[in-house]
């Protein structure tokens, strides 16, 4: 039986992070969805379905993941926003007979497909998900928990830290640091063998696991409370206070102080500030001084608005949701639970706009375009300088992601 972890029709509700990404590549912990569901069934080799225009941009530099193709046998489909824990072993564990649905509700979590019914539901060469074929067959229901927004992956970010720490801590290297690195509860946290780690240095993780992977570096004077993750060569700077249900993606730079917050991949922060209750996609830059809300002033529950709508939530905290490749200016102050979208540049005086659509230039009284040339240009020179290639297929990204976000900008005004 083979493995298949699809994305379904919900996945706009995690804008902006997934207009160039599956939801399934969204990190929580220390890894993605799809990277800890692939862990806790021991596979290596599955497949994966995904809008076909985000296939050619994912590069997982491996052979054994097939992308938006299937294989004659029977198959298994996990849904790839389920919760990523030791509970989707109650669906393995099951003795598949016949085709069978998995439901939570209205939301489909898994399926079982024999391979003649994947021959009969899908074209095998270009796969897709058609929902209500698959409520024609027998459902059964499981109460495992799902995401539906970005920011339930941040409320759940601790206890992924604290339940990744267990897969690795096994491994952990006893090492001998300079007498002013001060460890807490050194018993939860696992620190690599290549890391490098300055002087007059805390490491609380009397609250949760602390994690510092390969090649990172912690300078001097900083002070890191868990849970929290800093992932390969990724640079805290001097003087930082990072606290716990923290992530730090891979080849990222940070600083200032920054609660309960995800970085994906090369997204920085070098500069004081506060960031906290935020999610930051790749090559995401914050301008030295940018300040981040995550509390209304009257500490009522936070409303986060989409390009589909408002959303109330029942969080009293919620900060900045930044798409791909967007920056802010210096000084450039957020609004509480501000939503931010691919590849903007965002500058201007007084609090930004609490929606912001992609490719915007500006916010407020400057509501231009960021033209996509411009925006290409400037992405090629933020990849050389991380010694990375910008692709035929990250120019098609930026371009799809520019037409298909046109009528957003066009209601919001701008022109």
């Amino acid at each position: 039986m083979q493995i298949c972890i699809f994305e379904d029709e919900e996945y706009y509700k995690f804008e902006p992070l997934i207009f160039s990404r599956p939801v399934f590549d969204l990190k929580v912990g220390i890894s993605t969805i799809r990277e800890k569901i692939a862990g806790l069934l021991n596979i290596n080799y599955y497949s994966v379905l995904c809008r076909e225009y985000l296939q050619n941009t994912l590069d997982y530099q491996s052979d054994n993941i097939l992308i938006n193709k299937l294989i004659d046998d029977d198959y298994l489909f996990i849904n790839g926003r389920i919760f990523p824990d030791k509970n989707i072993s109650s669906i393995i564990s099951l003795n598949f007979n016949n085709d069978l649905v998995f439901k939570n509700g209205d939301v489909i979590l898994a399926i079982y497909l024999s391979k003649e019914s994947v021959k009969r539901i899908f074209d095998v060469d270009k796969p897709v998900l058609d929902k209500e074929k698959l409520l024609q067959l027998p459902s059964h229901n499981i109460e495992l928990e799902y995401f539906t927004y970005l920011w339930e992956l941040l409320n759940k970010n601790e206890y992924f830290l604290n339940q990744d720490f267990n897969t690795i801590k096994d491994t952990k290297i006893v090492r001998q640091f300079n007498q002013s690195v001060y460890l807490i509860n050194e018993k939860s946290i696992y620190i690599s063998d290549s890391a490098k780690l300055g002087y007059n240095i805390v490491l609380d993780a009397s609250k949760g696991a602390i994690i510092i992977f390969n090649d990172a570096e912690i300078m001097h004077n900083c002070v890191i409370y868990g849970p929290c993750y800093i992932g390969n060569n990724s640079l805290v700077k001097s003087n930082s206070t990072i606290y716990g249900g923290t992530t730090i993606g891979n080849f990222c730079k940070v600083a200032g102080e920054i609660s309960n917050s995800i970085f994906m991949d090369y997204a920085n922060k070098q500069h004081d500030g506060f960031l906290g209750n935020s999610y930051l996609g790749s090559w995401v830059n914050l301008g030295a001084g940018t300040i981040i809300s995550n509390l209304k002033n009257n500490y009522s529950k936070i409303q986060v608005e989409l390009s589909f709508g408002k959303v109330q939530t029942d969080l009293q905290f919620l900060g900045l949701l930044m798409g791909d490749h967007s920056k802010s200016a210096i000084g450039t102050r957020f609004n509480t639970s501000s939503v931010v979208g691919f590849s903007c540049n965002i500058f201007g005086e007084g609090l930004t706009e609490k929606f912001i659509p992609s490719f915007a230039w500006g916010s407020l009284n400057n509501k231009n375009i960021y033209a996509i040339e411009k925006a290409i240009e400037v992405a090629k020179i933020v990849y050389s300088r991380r010694n990375k290639i910008f692709k035929d297929s990250d120019e098609k990204l930026f371009k799809h992601i520019f037409n298909q976000t046109t009528l957003i900008r066009d209601r919001y005004g701008y022109k």
